[in-house]
């Protein structure tokens, strides 16, 4: 007569077969692409529109002319008020216009500088705590990840992000709340940027959202952002920031009445931009 099996070890192969898989789905996640950001580092001129629903557009290399060039022997390559941004962990600290005391971490983070398989090979893969540097006509920024990952792990940036979109209930909120947040509580906000060593201050001196329909778009200015956002979003500020102004850039969640992308997923539907500019 055969015996039975146990099933108390059929559970326990079970148990160790799941857990197993837990542990390898984990790690592959770390090697995928980074599926927020996919910028196109390519400089393109920036299209003239004529529309009369629409500001017209000045060619990048225009807008470009009065851009200061940087001191080759006296500035340092990603440095925030001569804090070396690439030396140590960096964090920042928003204290927001309103409401009064309110304060907003991006907790310590490593800044990696780009190169061009930093989104293609693990380096910048989800649930990691880092931001990737890069450079454009004198102006230096951060693309840092933002919101939740499929293991319910906290990007960077994702404290921001729920401070502009949602409510106290975290709940998303319709668009007119969103660009009243940004506008009127985190821009002319105070910063402080600080590693192990040092603290700088600063002051958000610029804001814009990229709704989702215009996200393609602005994939095509990585290397003339500035002007860019100066030119399509003339009231953002970008076109008074110096180079001397970091650049944050992450994604967002469409707003409560926004249609959304279907190509985009739930937290890459849209994209902001701030500059913060250092305070003496």
């Amino acid at each position: 007569m055969k015996r039975r099996a146990n099933p108390l070890f059929l559970v326990i192969g079970i148990i160790f077969s799941l857990m197993a898989a837990f542990v390898l789905v984990k790690n592959l996640r770390f090697k995928q692409p980074d599926q927020n950001l996919n910028p196109i580092f390519i400089k393109q001129p920036v299209s003239v529109v004529n529309e009369d629903d629409a500001p017209a557009i000045l060619p990048a290399s225009q807008l470009a002319e009065d851009i200061s060039e940087p001191d080759e022997e006296g500035d340092q390559w990603m440095n925030f008020g001569g804090m070396d941004l690439l030396e140590d962990p960096v964090g920042f600290t928003f204290s927001m216009r309103c409401p009064r005391e309110k304060r907003v971490e991006i907790l310590p983070i490593d800044i990696i500088p780009w190169y061009p398989e930093v989104f293609e090979d693990g380096s910048f893969g989800i649930g990691k705590d880092l931001a990737v540097a890069w450079e454009h006509l004198g102006y230096e920024g951060l693309w840092i990840h933002s919101g939740w990952d499929f293991w319910l792990e906290r990007s960077p940036a994702t404290d921001l992000q729920y401070f502009l979109e949602t409510n106290e209930l975290n709940e998303v909120q319709p668009l007119s709340s969103l660009e009243a947040k940004l506008n009127e509580c985190l821009l002319g906000s105070d910063v402080e940027v600080h590693n192990q060593k040092s603290v700088r201050q600063g002051q958000v001196t610029a804001a814009v959202r990229i709704p989702s329909g215009q996200v393609e778009e602005l994939s095509h200015h990585t290397m003339d952002l500035v002007p860019y956002l100066a030119s399509a979003y003339p009231e953002s500020g970008f076109a008074n920031i110096g180079p001397d102004a970091l650049l944050i850039y992450f994604c967002g969640r469409a707003a409560l009445d926004e249609i959304t992308n279907p190509d985009a997923d739930y937290w890459t539907q849209t994209r902001f931009i701030i500059a913060i500019s250092p305070v003496e």
